[in-house]
């Protein structure tokens, strides 16, 4: 039913365009007034105006002589021809591309004569130039210069070429035998812009460690979200997800560690107000910056200390009227393997086999004549009506299947729709761009669904008042709505629950329909009772979200060169939380009904809701003059901002309605709660730039921050940086290298920037807090009491981030091949740490203090190549980039006096992860008995908890290494001067960030395809990783991948991976729990992130329903990924935010769609 109303949607917008196309004609109309103006101006006000592009002889068209027009809502062609009407010159068109050319030498009619041309194409001083298109103006017929500039091409006599190649301007010459071109480098390239903060700079001026990737580059892939777009695609942007969940929340960093507290996460400011990258739109981005360094952040100050993300999002600066929808349809797979054993019998054995190991207990009731009956049923794939799966036994259902639990929990098609519509026009004293998006994607539950939707609508518009006068504005709404089934789904919802008691041996249901909850089999509940209470559907949790952000500016013109930008913007966001936990049914014999009504399923419901308002005020102002070749730039200015919080929260148990949710229903104890702060910050801010002709680059910036996060005598910071540039291939000396080398610039920066990002909005006051007593009665009332908090140290001020920057860029090849590399370091000085242990008998925590130290080095590497040739006549453009980035923090400030391994210690790398060596697997009883150490301290489980046979080494057992000679293994005084036998086996950062990105455009087709990954990050698997331990963590693992067994040391395979079969040995502190290297896993992946083809349709059959551009696509995401993680049921990204890898698991996703544009 969705897939048809999907369809049916797309063919009604689809025939409203047409029907809008055809109402008003296949030639598009300009409105347009100028008088005696130079054909140059009017050429370029025409194209700024209508989309089309002029081409003309540069030699033989005067671009000087006068033109007027008055033209209103008229046709392009009579326009044009009116324009031309005291020229010598006529004029064609042809795809949106106007050529002009002396009315005398117009071309004859189309005749079937052709000539043989040839040709040389040459730069500006005379060089060859390789692979350049040259094509006729109707496209049909192509073909590139070769080693010596040179080409040759047959065209009909009379026919134009076009002459194209990347930095330089195309030209359009009529066909002659004989033809020399010589081409000028395109100004508009040389010219390009990096938006910065609080303005833009010209890209070859750059000093800055800055990395850019604009609409253009993210176009052609279709994702949900900001975040997944740009993972991996810019170098030391680290993107991660905790979770496949819908809608989870993007975790950002940039440059590895910069703080030891805090979540790390950068800055993001849209159209320069702070926000969050989950809550806009992607197509609605018009480019993204990535400021990395001290240089290009410090003019942010103490926002700045984590690295700052600019987005600016689209508005229509030429006026000119477009409508764009953009429409998907997707659906998915599991990125890993989810073949689980689903032979109840195999299952009960093996869960058994386990339990005996551990405590000599077998995990099931089941005896012989149950054992019998599941083997009889081993084969039955689906339930024989002769051997049913539940049957009654004394009374009491009894369970004998071989259920797929997982197909029966999870339903991984997760269909996906997605609707992007966006209008835009105006004319040259106003704009306006105007867009929405609906989202909807269904979850993985099968058998209630949960379902997240959203929708964006954002509203631009600009308007010039006066000549010296122009405004802005925007409004942007943002709505989520995710609704789940069963537990909290931010507090671990079912999926944790799902890993336990779900056996092959056990239906979720009985003959009557009714759940199964408690049975006789185990006397456990199948995935902790959840699978219950998510098909029963009273259980559930929801989370709304709503932001609103409203943005008014004007920019004021007094002199040239010198402007002043105002600005002010309010944002509020609404954050609204119910959880609703209820009881649930279940039988566990025929005819009788059950309620669950504790822990999980105790009827209550919970409700709150949290405002979050952000004010933002900016003023400043920029003046630009150049002297000669001498270029200054000048930029000062404010910044205000103010933030409030309000938290509510209220509860009430025994609600007198399944169905229906409202606290007025309970009737049981009300609970209620809240909170608020607010903080705000005050900043003075500056930029200074020069430069002598291009050549020699200097940039100063500064700020002086106060935040109300800091006492008064500590409030103020000041933010300095200063950077420093030379682009060598400007030099006289670089001539001789012209022809291969176009860019060389060399670029150094140092400077700091502060940190405020902590979580107490008053960090230097001691808290008190009131609770209600419940070991105290006064008048026989409970009485609130007040508790004082931990002391607070009263200097607290600014963490500072001292930042130095080497860069080098380089072009070569006409810029066809680019390089960019920066090398930093990063000291990140008085961070906020514990400070000096009080006395036990105070009975406080320490305070925190300024009193740590960080250093964090690093690099980064961007290679790109792009080209285009003439393939079967039409030009094929390709391009290829590769990106490397890495970086290493070390601790080299901490109050760590014994070098305790609990914390962090001077001179040592974050993320170290210290653990003991294996040497192997015992292969006889006899070589574990006869082993002289003494493995106790790290085999509890083996020497203390076993019974029977099971208790001691025996073979199969691990080998812990004796590092020390100390004849036991053990972690000595557990600090780095006496680590006992640990030694650091491995480190948790991720390290070698990389990705691969190349496609091409032919003949109307599209194709891209992008890589990312990384080079290492080790893991040591959670004590609840059931998908990697199996029954080692626990004997009922719900899900036992069906290769397990092979990995399991028997006599028959001393060589297997895992050790021999004790059940909870990855719990607490047994036998597996103790980490070590022979089970550490590397999370070093390399995944193909995305897959995109796609095509679009010839313009002119598009043109003749008024349609501009139709591209119909099919994208893939996350198809297929290569890891050395030694498991195929984990994917390597559902390990590093929770070593038990119990998250809602990662999708790949295949996509369908279509962008039509008029």
């Amino acid at each position: 039913m969705k897939s048809r109303l999907f369809l049916v949607t797309f063919l009604l917008v689809l025939w409203g365009g047409v029907t809008f196309g055809q109402g008003r004609g296949t030639e598009k109309k300009i409105t347009a007034s100028f008088s005696g103006i130079p054909l140059s101006e009017a050429i370029g006000t025409i194209e700024k105006t209508s989309g089309y592009t002029f081409f003309y002889d540069v030699k033989k068209t005067d671009l000087t002589q006068k033109v007027s027009l008055l033209a209103r809502n008229m046709p392009v062609a009579e326009a044009i021809g009116r324009m031309l009407k005291t020229t010598n010159l006529g004029f064609e068109i042809a795809n949106m591309q106007v050529v002009l050319f002396l009315k005398e030498k117009k071309p004859a009619a189309p005749q079937s004569k052709e000539i043989d041309v040839t040709g040389k194409v040459t730069d500006h001083e005379g060089n060859p130039l390789v692979g350049v298109t040259v094509v006729t103006e109707t496209g049909n017929r192509g073909t590139t210069t070769g080693n010596d500039g040179r080409f040759f091409i047959r065209v009909p006599q009379g026919a134009y070429l076009i002459v194209s190649y990347l930095g330089y301007e195309n030209q359009a010459l009529k066909a002659v035998p004989d033809m020399s071109v010589t081409l000028k480098e395109d100004s508009k390239s040389m010219e390009a812009v990096v938006v910065v903060g609080y303005g833009t700079q010209k890209k070859a001026n750059l000093l800055g460690a800055v990395s850019q990737v604009t609409s253009e580059e993210l176009k052609d892939r279709p994702v949900s979200s900001l975040g997944k777009a740009l993972q991996g695609v810019i170098p030391n942007l680290n993107i991660t997800y905790g979770s496949g969940l819908p809608g989870a929340e993007t975790n950002l960093n940039i440059r590895g560690v910069a703080s030891i507290n805090g979540s790390g996460a950068p800055l993001v400011l849209i159209d320069g107000i702070e926000g969050n990258i989950d809550r806009v739109n992607p197509n609605d981005v018009e480019s993204v910056s990535v400021l990395k360094d001290a240089a290009s952040a410090a003019i942010y100050g103490a926002r700045a200390g984590f690295g700052v993300i600019l987005i600016t999002t689209k508005n229509n600066a030429d006026g000119k009227m477009r409508i764009n929808y953009s429409g998907r349809f997707s659906v998915s797979a599991p990125t890993a393997c989810t073949d689980f054993i689903t032979t109840g019998y195999d299952a009960a054995v093996l869960a058994d086999e386990f339990n005996k190991s551990y405590n000599g207990s077998p995990y099931t009731r089941y005896d012989g004549e149950d054992f019998r009956q599941l083997y009889q049923r081993r084969n039955d794939r689906t339930e024989n009506p002769d051997r049913p799966w539940v049957v009654q036994k004394n009374g009491k259902y009894m369970y004998y299947a071989n259920f797929n639990w997982y197909d029966y929990l999870f339903d991984y098609t997760q269909p996906t729709w997605d609707h992007d519509l966006s209008i835009s026009g105006g004319n040259e004293k106003f704009n306006y761009l105007v867009s929405g998006n609906h989202y909807t994607k269904e979850g993985l539950y099968a058998q209630n669904t949960d379902k997240y939707t959203t929708n964006n609508l954002n509203m631009k518009f600009g308007g010039k008042v006066k000549p010296w006068l122009s405004i802005n504005g925007a409004a942007r709404l943002f709505h989520s709505n995710y609704r789940s089934p069963g537990y909290d789904f931010e507090d671990g919802g079912n999926i944790p629950n799902y890993t336990f008691h779900a056996m092959p041996f056990i239906t979720p249901y009985n003959p009557d329909g009714s759940s199964v909850y408690t049975t006789e089999v185990t006397g456990s509940a199948p995935a902790d009772g959840m699978a219950a209470a998510v098909a029963q559907g009273r259980a559930f949790s929801q989370l709304k979200q709503t932001q609103y952000t409203t943005t008014i500016g004007g920019v004021i013109t007094p002199l040239e060169g010198w402007s002043i930008v105002g600005t002010f913007s309010y944002k509020r966001y609404q954050r609204e939380k119910t959880f609703r936990s209820a009881n649930i049914s279940y039988s566990d014999a025929y005819g009788e009904m059950k309620t669950a009504t504790t822990g999980f399923f105790s009827d209550k419901l919970r409700e709150n809701s949290a405002v979050e308002e952000h004010y933002t005020y900016d003023l400043y102002t920029t003046y630009e003059h150049s002297i000669n070749r001498h270029n200054f730039k000048v930029l000062a200015g404010m910044n205000h901002e103010a933030y409030r919080y309000k938290l509510i929260y209220g509860a009430k148990s025994s609600l007198q309605s399944d169905y229906l949710n409202d606290l007025n229903l309970g009737t049981g104890v009300a609970e209620a709660s809240g909170g608020q702060s607010r903080w705000a910050l005050l900043g003075f801010f500056g930029r200074g730039t020069y430069d002598f002709a291009g050549k020699y680059l200097a940039e100063v910036n500064f700020r002086w921050d106060g935040s109300s996060r800091f006492p008064k005598h500590d409030r103020w910071g000041f933010f300095p940086s200063v950077a420093l540039g030379w682009r060598i291939s400007e030099e006289n000396f670089m001539e001789p290298l012209r022809k291969v080398i176009d860019n060389v610039k060399l670029r150094a920066s140092v400077g700091s920037l502060g940190n405020q990002a902590i979580a107490d909005s008053y960090p230097y006051i001691q808290s008190l807090s009131p609770s209600l007593s419940t070991s105290y009665l006064m008048n026989g009332n409970k009485i609130y009491i007040t508790s004082l908090g931990a002391p607070q140290s009263g200097d607290l001020t600014w963490e500072t981030i001292i930042t130095k920057n080497l860069g080098l860029d380089l072009g070569f090849f006409g810029n066809r091949l680019t390089a960019t590399a920066d090398f930093y370091i990063r000291d990140t000085k008085d961070m906020l740490i514990p400070g000096k242990e009080l006395p036990g008998v105070y009975g406080m925590a320490s305070p925190n203090m300024n009193a740590g130290d960080l250093r964090t080095r690093g690099y980064e590497i961007t290679l790109g190549w792009q080209d285009s040739f003439s393939l079967c006549r039409k030009p094929f453009s390709y391009n290829v980039n590769f990106t490397l980035a890495d970086s290493k923090a070390k601790i080299t400030k901490f109050d760590n006096p014994t070098n305790s391994l609990r914390t962090y210690i001077v001179g040592r790398d974050v993320g170290e992860i210290w653990g003991y060596h294996i040497e192997g697997l015992f292969r006889t009883d006899a070589e574990a008995a006869g082993r002289k150490v003494d493995q106790s301290f790290v085999n509890p489980n083996i020497y203390n908890e076993a019974v029977g046979a099971y208790r001691g080494l025996q073979a199969g057992d691990l080998i812990y290494a004796d590092l020390d000679d100390s004849g036991e293994v053990d972690y000595g005084d557990y600090t780095s001067d006496d680590p006992g036998d640990l030694r650091v086996i491995g480190n948790s950062r991720p390290r070698y960030h990389y990705s691969i990105n190349a496609g091409f455009s032919w003949y109307g087709f599209d194709f891209s395809v992008f890589f990312q990954g990384i080079g290492r990050q080790h893991i040591y698997p959670g004590a609840n990783n059931m998908l990697f331990w199996g029954p080692y963590a626990r004997p009922y693992s719900s899900f036992i991948p069906t290769t397990f067994l092979t990995d399991v040391w028997t006599e028959d395979t001393p060589d297997a991976y895992y050790p021999k079969a004790r059940g909870y040995a990855a719990q607490g502190s047994r036998s597996l729990a103790q980490i070590n290297d022979r089970y550490l896993q590397n999370l070093a992946y390399c995944r193909l992130k995305n897959l995109t083809f796609g095509y679009t349709l010839p313009s002119s059959l598009t043109s003749k329903v008024g349609i501009e551009r139709i591209r119909v696509y099919f994208s893939g995401d996350n198809l297929f990924t290569w890891t050395k993680l030694k498991s195929d049921y984990l994917d390597p990204e559902q390990m590093t935010s929770d070593a038990n890898g119990r998250v809602y698991p990662f999708s790949k996703t295949y996509s369908f769609g279509v962008d039509i544009s008029f």
